[in-house]
């Protein structure tokens, strides 16, 4: 076996285990999964998967990394062709409402490993990350929004921290009671009433 195939099968089986990692999780919870339920979601024997990742720790922080990686990736997707910034705005908060009710399992995994960034370092240095990035990108949508004159001007760097701050804080109250209020509903307020606060009339 040469050395790509060798390295497409170990990225093959990596992904394999990650994504029957984010099933067992999302279903089991953090503390509540072990090394042989990852196994057998995957098929294959707990020693592959300690072959593959040191321990539980390693393999969720993989797994976290994971999920960063694709969501960005759907986010920055669904913009990278639109020129509007009002436009591209809209796309990034409906992407991220949306991820909720499409991706079964992701708010109940973002919410567990939250909990460990006060005993975790590296968890806590993923998330960091991961909001960075969020907020790197709705800053710059907003810096490109002003320059075009669409927008009034602002402080772009507070201004993405709070529409972040009022995106996430809708989806952990929706995540924790899901009859709480009309989701559909209040994700269209909020992204109007951030819409009409930076417009420029």
């Amino acid at each position: 076996m040469n050395e790509k195939n060798k390295s497409d099968i170990i990225s093959m089986r990596r992904n394999q285990l990650i994504k029957a990692a984010y099933n067992v999780v999302g279903q089991k919870g953090y503390y509540d999964f072990t090394i042989r339920d990852i196994a057998q979601e995957a098929g294959m024997s707990t020693g592959l998967v300690h072959y593959y990742f040191k321990n539980k720790e390693d393999l969720l922080l993989n797994l976290l990394k994971e999920m960063n990686k694709n969501i960005l990736s759907i986010l920055n997707g669904s913009i990278s062709n639109v020129k509007d910034p009002s436009e591209k705005l809209n796309i990034f908060m409906r992407q991220a409402f949306d991820l909720v009710t499409n991706e079964k399992y992701y708010s109940y995994l973002v919410l567990d490993f939250w909990t460990q960034v006060n005993k975790n370092e590296r968890m806590k240095r993923a998330n960091v990350k991961l909001f960075k990035s969020y907020r790197d990108e709705v800053a710059a949508i907003l810096k490109e929004g002003v320059e075009k004159g669409v927008f009034v001007e602002m402080d772009v760097v507070y201004t993405s921290a709070v529409i972040i701050s009022m995106i996430q804080g809708l989806i952990i109250q929706y995540v924790i009671d899901n009859n709480a209020f009309p989701y559909e509903d209040h994700t269209r307020k909020l992204m109007r009433q951030i819409n009409d606060s930076i417009a420029k009339k």
